[in-house]
């Protein structure tokens, strides 16, 4: 498991210990990313299932001017961490150990809005029509979309409120749905400037 390109290209991640995460491989990575496009014009990469940190990372090593890597797990955490170190990535990353709800909300309390936002939870729980209906339905403005990995035979809706799916691909097994916000504002989207780092504390342990 690597970062595919940027500043950072071919640095080797350190995946948590045990089966807490499922890593998105090189090659669904490296498909999503091109699917994306090279659309950085600033703003914040928020990972709101991080495991690893990979998709986080990878958009912070392709230009986007920090990232929220958000879990639940020790496990996750401390490899986000790790990574984030070896990276020497602390100027540029948040790491909130807290679960996805808790870090949108504390998103909008802080009047931060978003880049990209990668949906990328445990697939057994079936989590991403409710963090798209909270995406919706909050205050934060995404500046270039959200993106789902999801099980090819799982399908999404094509809107969600104010989130339209402008992409759709399969890969095998896994699909990447992208959804863009069509309610956000021109101009410049997100506090720039640099962030500490932070591993913060808001949510039980898994």
């Amino acid at each position: 498991m690597r970062i595919i390109a940027g500043r950072w290209r071919g640095f080797r991640l350190t995946a948590p210990a045990g089966d807490v995460a499922r890593p998105t491989t090189d090659r669904v990575k490296e498909s999503l990313f091109n699917l994306m496009g090279w659309a950085w014009d600033g703003g914040i990469a928020v990972d709101l299932f991080a495991g690893s940190g990979a998709l986080g990372l990878e958009a912070l090593s392709r230009g986007a001017d920090r990232a929220v890597l958000v879990d639940t797990h020790p496990r996750s955490i401390a490899a986000v961490r790790d990574n984030v170190r070896r990276l020497g990535a602390e100027p540029w990353c948040e790491v909130w150990r807290m679960d996805w709800a808790q870090a949108w909300t504390r998103l909008a309390e802080r009047s931060w809005d978003a880049g990209w936002v990668f949906v990328d939870p445990p697939y057994r729980l079936g989590l991403w029509p409710r963090v798209l209906q909270a995406i919706a339905q909050s205050p934060v403005s995404i500046r270039h979309g959200v993106v789902c990995e999801h099980p090819a035979q799982v399908a999404l809706p094509e809107a969600v409120g104010r989130l339209e799916r402008f992409k759709a691909r399969a890969y095998g097994d896994i699909a990447i749905s992208l959804y863009r916000d069509a309610g956000a504002p021109g101009g410049d989207a997100g506090r720039r400037g640099k962030l500490g780092m932070a591993d913060e504390r808001g949510g039980d342990e898994a």
